[in-house]
């Protein structure tokens, strides 16, 4: 082989070589440089990209009184002292029944019309028969005493007996046994009970209606039986109709505290009454509050508390971030919640909208617009 055809050979070997070696190896360096070239590329878009912010509403922490009350509920129902029943001391007769119960009566409305039954129309008859036979009795032993026939004890006991069939007689007539009679209101108010219906008989002092005056209706509660010594007579009570449009409560007062539980519902019966001024209508549903506790301290509204892993957290707005802050809770009621064992101060921002997306420390733009 000639020195110029040895040179080609080698040179066509080398080339080989080298042609095997970057098949081999080739991609593995084109995709290293890509990896490097996209990490680079991740890297400058981190860089880039924004803080996440959320945005929130805030209030300054303020120190305030706070009441923890006690919720009751129950209905209303006539005051038992204040009802009048109406009645007559006869056996008698519906007519005719002219209310009917929650009316509002004024001073001389028709309530009801009775009647004399049968058996008191009898009754007085024989009452007034009976009169007249001892008055036809004396007369005659007036005549015999004159004659000497009987004696003056015969005649004193027919007087007697006279006496007697007439203070029968007359009794009955005056409680208006002999006609039939309408029974009006004596004062005004409210019919609570409507006892009897058309052509009913009903005996002698049998309730017809019952009526109370709309200052007199009570509040009944049903309470726990280890929430009844929160109750005492005199305590001050908020009412708020349950179906009630008006925000405002009208103030009453606990009149009764039951010593015993009631075996249908297993609750123990409280009677409050409502103010003077406040009207409530009769089978009423009410909600009742009263006041277990009071105190000044820091409140948050109960919105605002979050419950994370068993504790109760807050969060804190200073200087554009979100700082989470523990504690413990004091004194609450439906809307407040009072601040004990922690580091917050009077003054401070806390996060009352928009809490639910924060994290410790995280940026937040506060909404200057709620």
């Amino acid at each position: 082989m000639t020195p110029r055809r040895w040179k080609y050979t080698v040179v066509i070997a080398m080339a080989a070589v080298l042609i095997g070696v970057g098949l081999s190896y080739g991609p593995a360096i084109v995709t290293t440089f890509q990896h490097h070239g996209d990490t680079a590329a991740q890297e400058g878009s981190t860089a880039e990209s924004p803080e996440p912010r959320a945005k929130v509403t805030v209030m300054d922490l303020r120190r305030r009184v706070i009441e923890e009350t006690l919720t009751v509920y129950g209905s209303t129902l006539p005051a038992p002292d204040e009802s009048q029943t109406f009645s007559v001391p006869y056996e008698c007769q519906v007519r005719r029944v002219l209310v009917t119960t929650g009316r509002v009566v004024e001073l001389g409305t028709p309530l009801v019309e009775v009647e004399p039954s049968h058996e008191t129309k009898l009754l007085l008859d024989g009452a007034r028969e009976e009169q007249q036979t001892a008055k036809d009795q004396f007369t005659l032993m007036q005549q015999r005493l004159k004659m000497n026939l009987a004696t003056r004890q015969d005649l004193l006991q027919a007087e007697q007996h006279l006496h007697a069939a007439t203070l029968r007689a007359n009794s009955l007539e005056k409680r208006g046994a002999g006609r039939a009679q309408i029974l009006r209101a004596a004062t005004g108010g409210v019919i609570s009970l409507v006892h009897v219906r058309q052509g009913q008989i009903v005996p002698p002092g049998g309730s017809l209606v019952e009526m109370i005056d709309d200052q007199h209706i009570l509040v009944r509660f049903g309470v726990e039986e280890e929430d009844r010594r929160l109750f005492q007579k005199g305590q001050r009570v908020r009412l708020f109709p349950v179906h009630g449009t008006g925000s405002e409560p009208m103030e009453g007062e606990i009149r009764v505290v039951t010593q015993q539980v009631n075996l249908a519902t297993r609750l123990v019966e409280v009677l409050a009454a409502p103010g003077p001024q406040d009207r409530l209508l009769l089978n009423e549903y009410v909600r009742g509050e009263i006041i277990i506790a009071s105190q000044e301290g820091l409140v948050v509204p109960r919105s605002a508390v979050l419950q994370q892993e068993g504790q109760l957290v807050l969060y804190r707005v200073e200087d554009g971030h979100a700082t989470r802050h523990v504690f413990q809770a004091g004194l609450e009621n439906r809307e407040l919640v009072e601040i004990r064992d922690s580091d917050l101060h009077e003054g401070q921002q806390i996060v009352i909208v928009g809490q639910n997306q924060l994290q410790d420390g995280m940026a937040v733009d506060v909404d200057v617009s709620r």
